[in-house]
């Protein structure tokens, strides 16, 4: 009821600005304009619907669009409605006087559709509360209850902002967003080890927000203030569900939390003045912070047998927490200055300096275990830094060569046990040349030379695990070289002929890797053509073609050992291993258009294709060591590494009968194909017990669709 009344107060509001000074305009011309349109539909799908309907809301039936605009003077109104009928349907209103004020009001939906008819032996799903009758579930997933994973977007946003003041202006703006529906999550059904679950969450979210700004706007110096605030509600802090990992006979409940309520606020200050020699000073300085709290559990249980009921009873053992209420804290503070200048004709430069600090002032929680060594272990908030600054200089050379480079230096520190710190130096060029009125040609080079401060672990013993540590880079943050090489040609040799040729290759090396991705290189090419003959028929197309491969060396340990050293000589259970993975993505499109009657009479024919196909080539370094049982060097390898296809045609015959009166009328065919070896033989319940076992919903399984799409529509202008 909320929603909807915030509709009707903007829409309300909207028409008040708009009618209210008609008094004043009765000798002024009056401008009406605009285009009504209502398209019907037949949808013929086999196949995942909700993979088809991703973002959308394609299906049987009607839907129409709208847009018009009333001028009078220096007043006007603008009215757009866009897929009315449907799920994703949009309306915005604009109006005002030039000069003067302008308001606006907007309200849109959209839709994320997973998975259609999953299935769960929960009931209860879309609440806070999932449960079953019996225990154990039932493994016979036919029986289970049928549901659909979706969320469904609203946003509905108005704004006000006042010009009449000039060179001062003032803007206020007022915005809602609703999440509402069904997410899988996954949850362990005891630690360490125990089967998996996966959990049809409830999605309930509204932000509100607000925008309040104040400005000056007059050469050569412009200035503005602004302050935002936004809150975030969540109506379901937790997921409560029975794990049927516990042999209770009582339906004992577990516990998922869900992103608490939070809010935040924002002060940004933005300035730019003009210099003299054709230069410009930007500024950018903002801080917000960001604040929630949450219930904790003061307490929860570990080795859970049967019959047990309480903490200390029974074999359950307590695990504590030094605090049952978190309370979580985020500053952050951003300055960016800018200074770019053109003091000669054939010379321009840019310097910049940024700066961005998040800083984590949470609360630090304690879990204490008896049973653990070392038996308290504190969670550690998260806060970085990062610094960049940098300079670029373009020149103007003889023969029509633009020449440009530039040189940046980013700094991050980070609240990080493995790399604490990165220094990255960044060097770029490029030539451009324009010498001819039929081309263009441009080269470009980028090289990245990554430092990283790695600080190794403190084992307590030669069996912690912390030790693999000493090992292990991980990539985000991982020492690196990468040269990117990059080359443009566009050709239009006559009018109505153009194409154009791209290549990009990109070396990254993770040269101090020893455990981790240790290599990633990539080459794209790109190939894009468009041609009108005669003024009656327009060809075009384009390729695209990318070839990725990365290398990882990794290691194979069990638990509990010594053997963390790779340099160590194999055995059946501790070795190295690699993987090379491999990418092939291209796709390719074709398309024409038919003048049969110019301006009255248009076919259009149209093909799209994407594919991708992956593969994982791994090598398992045993030494004289054999494989395990049933194994060899090619059985492990995975061919279906996210493997995809998807094929579109288009037929579309568009009729002009008159200047104000259209038709169209069409067919559309897309199909999907997905192969994935995390799909393949996809069980719900694989077992009910040990690190194997898990209790799936069908969350993303088998997406692939057919789909033959036709339509017929029917546009008016005025």
């Amino acid at each position: 009821m909320k929603s909807k009344g915030f509709v009707m107060i903007s829409i309300v509001g909207a028409l008040c600005l708009g009618a209210g000074p008609g008094r004043g305009w009765g000798a002024e011309e009056k401008k009406i304009s605009g285009e009504v349109s209502l398209t019907a539909q037949h949808l013929n799908l086999e196949g995942e619907k909700a993979k088809f309907n991703e973002y959308g809301d394609m299906q049987d039936g009607f839907y129409g669009d709208v847009n018009f605009q009333y001028e009078r003077g220096n007043y006007y109104l603008d009215f757009r409605g866009s897929e009315i009928g449907r799920k994703t349907q949009g309306y915005e209103l604009l109006g005002g006087k030039w000069g003067s004020f302008r308001y606006n009001f907007s309200y849109d939906q959209l839709p994320n559709n997973f998975t259609e008819n999953a299935r769960t032996f929960y009931s209860g799903v879309g609440g806070g509360s999932l449960t079953y009758p019996t225990h154990p579930p039932s493994t016979n997933f036919t029986t289970w209850n049928k549901f659909d994973y979706s969320l469904e977007r609203k946003n509905y946003a108005g704004g006000l902002k006042f010009d009449l003041f000039k060179p001062f202006y003032f803007d206020v703006s007022v915005a809602r967003e609703t999440r509402k529906g069904v997410y899988p999550i996954g949850s362990a059904g005891t630690t360490p080890g125990g089967i998996a679950l996966e959990i049809p969450s409830p999605i309930d979210y509204t932000t509100d927000s607000m925008k309040v700004e104040v400005g000056y706007n007059k050469n050569p110096l412009a200035l503005s203030l602004s302050y935002n605030y936004s809150t975030f509600q969540n109506d379901h802090k937790s997921v409560y569900f029975r794990n049927p990992s516990t042999d209770n006979t009582a339906s004992t409940t577990d516990n998922y939390t869900l992103p608490p309520d939070n809010d935040c606020y924002k002060f940004n200050f933005r300035g730019a003045v003009r210099l003299p020699w054709n230069s410009k000073f930007n500024a950018n300085l903002a801080f917000s912070r960001a604040q929630s709290q949450a219930n904790l559990f003061d307490s929860y249980t570990a080795n859970v047998t049967a019959a047990a009921s309480n903490i200390g009873v029974q074999g359950r053992t307590g695990v504590i927490l030094n605090d049952y209420i978190f309370n979580g804290k985020v500053d952050t503070q951003s300055y960016h200055f800018t200074l770019t200048s053109n003091p000669l004709h054939f010379l321009d430069g840019k310097v910049f300096y940024r700066y961005y600090d998040y800083d984590n002032r949470s609360d630090p929680i304690t879990t204490t275990d008896s049973t653990a060594t070392p038996a308290t272990f504190t969670t550690h908030p998260f806060s970085y830094q990062k610094q960049k600054a940098g300079a670029e200089l373009g020149f103007r050379l003889p023969a029509s060569f633009y020449l440009s480079g530039g040189y940046t230096y980013v700094q991050t520190k980070r609240d990080r046990e493995d790399i604490s710190k990165n220094q990255d130096d960044i060097l770029n060029a490029e030539l451009r040349w324009t010498g001819a009125d039929f081309m263009l040609a441009k080269v470009g080079y980028e090289r990245l030379h990554r430092r990283a401060e790695f600080e190794s672990p403190q084992g307590l013993s030669p069996t912690d695990p912390k030790n693999i540590e000493t090992y292990l880079r991980r990539y985000d943050a991982a020492a690196k070289d990468r040269d990117t090489y990059k080359a443009v040609l566009e050709f239009f040799p006559v009018q109505d002929l153009s194409f154009s040729f791209g290549y990009k290759r990109k070396n990254t090396d993770y040269k101090d890797t020893i455990l981790g991705l240790q290599d990633d290189k990539r080459d794209e090419f790109t190939v894009d053509a468009d041609y009108l003959i005669l003024k009656r028929v327009r060809l075009f197309g384009y390729f695209d073609y990318e070839y990725v491969k990365r290398h990882q060396f990794q290691r194979q340990i069990p638990s509990p050992t010594t053997a963390y050293d790779p340099t160590l000589p194999p055995t059946a259970t501790a070795f190295n291993w690699t993987s090379t993975q491999t990418e092939r993505n291209y796709g390719y499109g074709l398309g024409m258009e038919l003048y049969l009657i110019p301006k009255k009479l248009t076919l259009r024919l149209q093909n799209d294709y994407l594919k991708s196909d992956g593969y994982a080539d791994y090598t398992y370094l045993l030494g004289t060591n054999p494989l395990p049982a049933g194994r060899s060097e090619d059985n492990i390898d995975i061919s279906d590494w996210d493997d995809y296809r998807l094929q579109n045609y288009l037929v579309k015959v568009i009729y002009h009968m008159t200047p104000s009166i259209s038709f169209i009328a069409g067919w559309a065919y897309a199909k999907y194909d997905y192969d994935d070896a995390q799909y393949d033989g996809y069980q719900y319940v694989p077992a009910t017990t040990g690190s194997s076992g898990a209790y799936l919903t069908g969350a993303y399984q088998d997406p692939g669709y057919r789909a033959h799409v036709f339509f017929l529509s029917t546009g008016y202008k005025f």
